[in-house]
């Protein structure tokens, strides 16, 4: 009878251990889910404030998906709909911060970038996103980091090094000059097309290239160099990652194909960048006597060093390089290329900077187009900020707060929050610049001698203020100076639709298809 007893007790006692086998099971996926979902949550954003339609957990990330290739513009109706800053959560996953609030007024431009300067950084996202390409350069480091970088920095950006920096301008839009005056003499009245916003990138890789490394990669005849279109596809595909909040575990398992072709493309761009850097430390200790000669920021870096006793790693020099090489290449390229779009929709300003640059610079052979004369070019200076004010090359830039704080207009900022400033946005807002906001008008600047920073923040605003500033308008003056008094006529026949291509810099979509002849003005 015991043994019947005992049978009949053993499925019970089965039973009852499965049962709490299973309740441990589930208690530990519920733990590891609220977990998962303590580290990731959004942050608490009041209702209060404005902003698209925000869901469970994803916060307003649906709509930022749904319009991210229209981002500028969509952030610019946005701000133009609430009329103040607005925002909302997100998860805190991957490129995403657990929230956004955006803003485009000057006094919050002031506060984020000036007054509160040490409150919103960078932070680890910009680091995560774009380490294959920008390292721990200046672009990517804040504090102490920052702070040695801008130093080293702001010396040698010389007065020699802008005079230089224009010689090698002049000398590369005349290299493309005398190429297509060769084709449109072919041609005859025909003409021939050209995509002037590639040609532009090509020219300010080139230019870049010979101011930073001191090569000229030529890229105006070879297109197809390596480093040139690495470097590009490099920076596309980083940028890529912001909204994705999975970018870090597909980089550690190595399991997408734009995680895989990163990893590829910044071995290419490491190698080619170390290869550069090995090259030039050689010649330096071998006392080359072709060194003398050289102005490029890697001889000075890598001389300041030796000068001062000091250890700068090859990787360190790689970082700078691929920082300053973005900025200024990417961002003046994009402003030239907008400038060209303006310039053949308003024959009558085009007629009013060539008057300027013939009184000025004189043309031809003789014509004085050094950075000093450049300087003298009143209203083509004018024309160039008023290109920045509509087509910013840098339409959004993210702060994270690095300690709870508060906007002017009373907005709460928790720690680790997004504080995206709108540039696009500003430079259409009639409160701003008035009713004629969205008209091109460069006269509007011959009322001051320079906007305020908090204005047009187009070169940033305070600490970070960009050093490259003087370098890029005088790239635009030159190259406008330059190109329109060149005997060549370069029409937008096409009717370019003025469409963006929005990734770190605004491109033109399509890029700019234009028709060379070889009439004169």
């Amino acid at each position: 009878m015991s043994s019947t007893i005992a049978d009949n007790l053993n499925p019970a006692l089965d039973a009852g251990s499965w049962h709490a086998h299973v309740t441990t099971i589930d208690v530990i996926v519920i733990c590891i889910l609220m977990l998962i979902y303590q580290k990731t949550k959004p942050l608490a954003i009041p209702a209060s404030l404005p902003g698209p339609k925000r869901h469970f957990f994803i916060g307003h990330l649906n709509h930022a998906i749904r319009t991210w290739d229209d981002w500028p513009n969509e952030t610019t109706r946005l701000c133009k709909l609430y009329k103040a800053t607005w925002g909302g959560p997100l998860p805190n996953l991957g490129g995403l911060p657990g929230g956004y609030v955006y803003i485009s007024d000057k006094d919050s431009i002031k506060h984020v970038l000036s007054d509160e300067f040490d409150s919103y950084i960078k932070g680890d996202i910009w680091r995560k996103v774009f380490g294959e390409l920008l390292g721990e350069g200046i672009f990517t480091v804040d504090g102490a980091e920052w702070r040695v970088h801008r130093k080293l920095m702001s010396t040698m950006f010389s007065r020699n090094l802008l005079r230089r920096s224009a010689a090698a301008m002049r000398e590369k839009l005349e290299q493309v000059l005398n190429i297509y005056r060769i084709k449109a003499s072919e041609n005859g009245s025909k003409g021939f097309d050209i995509d002037i916003q590639e040609v532009f990138f090509c020219i300010t890789f080139d230019v870049s290239s010979s101011v930073i490394l001191g090569l000229d990669f030529d890229t105006v005849v070879n297109q197809q160099q390596r480093f040139h279109r690495a470097f590009d596809e490099l920076s596309s595909l980083c940028q890529k990652r912001f909204l994705d909040p999975f970018f870090e575990i597909k980089k550690f398992l190595n399991i997408s194909w734009r995680e895989r072709r990163i990893k590829q493309l910044a071995i290419l761009v490491d190698d080619f960048a170390m290869s550069v850097i090995r090259d030039r430390r050689n010649e330096i200790n071998a006392r080359d006597k072709s060194i003398d000669d050289r102005f490029d920021l890697l001889t000075k870096y890598i001389e300041h060093a030796e000068n001062n006793k000091e250890e700068v790693s090859d990787k360190y020099l790689r970082d700078v390089l691929m920082n300053v090489m973005l900025a200024g290449r990417d961002t003046t390229a994009c402003a030239l290329s907008w400038t060209w779009y303006e310039l053949t929709r308003h024959p009558e300003i085009v007629l009013k900077i060539v008057d300027e640059v013939r009184k000025v610079c004189g043309v031809g052979d003789g014509a004085d187009c050094s950075f000093d004369t450049m300087n003298q070019l009143k209203y083509t200076h004018c024309v160039a900020l008023e290109v920045l004010r509509l087509h910013p090359p840098v339409t959004n830039d993210p702060r994270y707060a690095k300690r709870d704080s508060r906007l002017p207009d009373g907005t709460f900022t928790a720690k680790g929050l997004g504080v995206d400033m709108c540039f696009y946005a500003m430079g259409r807002k009639e409160d701003i610049w008035g009713s004629d906001a969205l008209h091109f008008k460069p006269e509007r600047f011959l009322k001051e001698k320079e906007p305020s920073t908090f204005k047009f923040p187009v070169f940033n605003a305070g600490p970070r203020m960009c050093l490259g500033k003087p370098l890029a308008l005088m790239n635009m003056k030159l190259t406008m100076a330059i190109l329109l008094t060149s005997g060549l006529q370069l029409d937008d026949k096409k009717g370019h639709s003025g469409d963006y291509l929005w990734s770190l810099v605004q491109s033109m979509k399509g890029g700019f298809p234009i028709h060379v002849s070889s009439s004169p003005i």
